[in-house]
């Protein structure tokens, strides 16, 4: 059963990774009114200046630890529970 806990919560992890990084990109894009600077849009990275880069790294950067945080959190919350049936 434990095994099952952590596979549902690393799709959950995922899944919620997934959601954070279009968040953040939607969010970027109508606030800024320019797509991403990401990897998936190499054009946009290498035009955009350094302390925008820097901004999306930043952004980017915290959601992911936030949502990790959470997950993990949630995670061994639902291994107690079913630990203790």
């Amino acid at each position: 059963m434990k095994i099952l806990v952590k596979l549902f919560g690393t799709v959950v992890s995922l899944a919620a990774g997934w959601v954070g990084t279009k968040l953040v990109s939607t969010v970027w894009k109508k606030t800024t009114g320019d797509l991403p600077p990401t990897l998936t849009n190499p054009e946009q990275q290498q035009q955009e200046k350094l302390g925008k880069v820097l901004s999306f790294a930043v952004i980017s950067g915290a959601s992911a630890a936030v949502i990790q945080a959470v997950t993990k959190r949630w995670t061994r919350g639902l291994e107690a529970k079913v630990r203790s049936h």
